[in-house]
């Protein structure tokens, strides 16, 4: 059984505010991939594993794996947009 990491309250309220609204959310799935949606959000869910995000599609996504909200940057993801535009331009 795999476990995740959770992130710091201010993120975590962050995302729980985003309930109910239309947002940008940017993240990683299981396999590694960058996914990008516009789905809304429907929960914060706390579990054995973990905590998640819950898409109103029924995707849960685990906290640590998300990049961005509307463009604000998740820890460990501060410097993405930089890296990812340097990808692009070689």
């Amino acid at each position: 059984m795999q476990t995740y990491q959770t992130l710091a309250p201010a993120y975590v309220e962050l995302l729980t505010k985003a309930v109910g609204h239309k947002n940008k959310l940017e993240y990683f799935n299981e396999y590694r991939e960058y996914k990008a949606t516009g789905a809304p959000f429907k929960n914060v869910v706390k579990n054995e594993t973990g905590e998640f995000l819950e898409l109103a599609t029924g995707v849960e996504i685990p906290l640590s794996q998300i990049i961005s909200l509307n463009n604000v940057f998740f820890p460990g993801y501060e410097d993405y947009e930089e890296v990812l535009g340097m990808r692009c331009s070689r």
